[in-house]
């Protein structure tokens, strides 16, 4: 009896598991799945079809049991999810068994197993600016290193910094803060001084990989910032700049009482429409893991709103070069998100309000 598509001590992807094979079975086979320390299956018994038992979509069959990051409140290093999985199968005079580590992904993945040194995003360029968050997922061993490199503008003269920087001896899949915040932080390079700047991960054997960050100077009338869970169950970020449209709609359910039509429960669902602006292609598909996403939250320097996306416009022409655009159509995650605020406006001075409008 082998077991086939599952190699014993091989690391994967959940993502590139697709069926386990069960071959050489004699009339039946009892199968102990075990996931971290869970019992998926004990005992269960299977019959085989011409000699096999086939276990099929097993990476999600595993899935269930990862948890992904809780990015609610922003931290500068994730570390993915991985699970010690073993399989034990016995039929009627034989036994085997396999044993792996198994690392989380929504999607199938190019290398079947994680690369040390590698960067796991869409992108080799973003452009970002003062107020995004930014993060870098790759795969780290004990001998990986992370560093940065900041162009910026000092006292007239263009200078490149360099920076190594410390991953605390954390290894596996990892997703790393470089918002421009964090890199002025860690460079001593005032974040309106960036020109742009390079993330470079470097494995021990001296492979490297790098995405290279340019700072945005352009006044947008509409920026939508969102942070989601990425293939690999961390966060990602990703900004539309084009026009956003406003729909409310009221919610609740129309009764006729007493002669009289009421609103029962009545709500209002803050529903919007956010225009992409053009997309690269590496971009687009960043596109398509946000709006499948798990945990898809709008940001700003107030704070994070957990959002569910109703509606993606994806159908759009494309002809050599062009870059595509798309629109998100969005709505509130929380029943009774909506608040009331007010400031006091107990301030005495000798001029009112009416003093900016007139001088201004």
């Amino acid at each position: 009896m082998v077991i086939q598509g599952f190699d014993n001590g091989k690391v994967y992807f959940s993502g590139n598991l697709k069926n386990v094979a069960i071959t050489g079975v004699n009339e039946y086979v009892d199968i102990d799945l075990n996931v971290a320390g869970t019992d998926v299956m004990s005992h269960e018994r299977f019959y085989p079809v011409a000699g096999k038992v086939l276990l099929a979509d097993f990476g999600k069959l595993i899935d269930c049991y990862f948890e992904s990051a809780d990015f609610s409140t922003p931290g500068d290093v994730y570390t993915g999810n991985a699970r010690n999985v073993h399989i034990y199968c016995r039929d009627k005079g034989t036994t085997a068994e396999s044993s792996t580590t198994v690392w989380y992904s929504k999607n199938r993945v190019s290398t079947v197993s994680p690369e040390s040194g590698m960067i796991y995003s869409w992108y080799k360029s973003i452009n970002t600016a003062i107020g995004r968050e930014e993060y870098v997922p790759f795969f780290a061993d004990a001998a990986t290193t992370l560093h940065i490199g900041v162009a910026h503008v000092r006292n007239g003269v263009e200078k490149y910094t360099r920076k190594s920087v410390t991953l605390g001896g954390r290894t596996g899949m990892l997703a790393f803060r470089v918002s421009p915040a964090k890199i002025a932080s860690l460079s001593g390079v005032s974040a309106d001084a960036i020109l742009y700047y390079d993330v470079t991960v470097t494995a021990g054997t001296g492979s490297t990989d790098r995405i290279r960050y340019y700072m945005d100077k352009h006044y947008y009338r509409n920026t939508s910032n969102f942070i989601y869970l990425n293939s690999f169950g961390l966060p990602e970020t990703i900004a539309f700049t084009g026009l956003v449209e406003y729909n409310p709609e009221l919610n609740g359910e129309i009764v006729s009482l007493m002669q009289e039509d009421m609103r029962m429960d009545p709500e209002l669902s803050d529903v919007r429409t956010v225009n992409s602006g053009y997309l690269s292609i590496a971009k687009y598909k960043a596109l398509t893991d946000m709006v499948t996403s798990a945990d898809i939250r709008v940001y700003d320097t107030a704070g994070q709103r957990k959002i569910v996306v109703t509606d993606v416009d994806l159908l759009h022409r494309q002809s050599g070069s062009e870059k595509f655009s798309v629109t998100v159509t969005y709505r509130p995650a929380e029943r009774g998100y909506m608040e009331f605020e007010r400031i006091r406006n107990d301030r005495i001075g000798i001029f009112d309000r009416t003093f900016d409008y007139t001088f201004n």
